[in-house]
């Protein structure tokens, strides 16, 4: 088996999941991970599928014709990485919206050696003000040798630069 990456954008639409679902049942393979949304009417996906070596290539053309309106990139991957050695640690952020938030988290994890796994985030209205607060849930991973307390003090110190809350659990 071969393990494909495939990402997916475009209009959304009704039943996009279910023909690229479909392409991989027709070729023996296994769905194996994936993360979707619709944004602002757009469809974005990427997807982790295990196909049998010999189908890799009818697979990519099937899957074009399936859904030729998407834009589908596809790439092999030699080996995945065995993660479950890592703890992985959550981070979760609230306060108003201001620019370059996510810029300057971005950069105080990688300068703290720390990879962010999964990255999800809003803007909404306060419930009571209506004012745009920001919000964010961040999975990351730390470079061995690397240190959670420092991480954390880090964090706090950022969060009272950019007044919002940030745990980190």
């Amino acid at each position: 088996m071969k393990s494909l990456v495939i990402t997916l954008n475009g209009d959304d639409r009704s039943g996009i999941v279910e023909s690229v679902s479909r392409v991989i049942v027709e070729f023996s393979g296994e769905w194996i991970e994936s993360r979707m949304a619709n944004l602002s009417g757009k469809f974005a996906g990427i997807l982790r599928a295990n196909l049998p070596d010999d189908q890799c290539e009818c697979f990519t053309a099937a899957l074009k014709q399936a859904v030729p309106d998407l834009s589908i990139t596809i790439e092999r991957v030699d080996s995945v990485p065995d993660s479950s050695g890592q703890k992985v640690y959550k981070i979760e952020l609230l306060g108003q919206d201001q620019p370059g938030i996510i810029h300057r988290i971005s950069s105080l994890l990688v300068q703290n050696g720390a990879t962010v796994e999964e990255l999800e985030s809003e803007v909404i209205d306060a419930s009571m003000s209506g004012e745009k607060l920001f919000k964010a849930s961040i999975s990351l991973c730390l470079e061995q040798g690397q240190s959670i307390d420092k991480l954390q003090d880090a964090l706090e110190q950022l969060a009272n630069e950019l007044i919002v809350d940030i745990e980190l659990g």
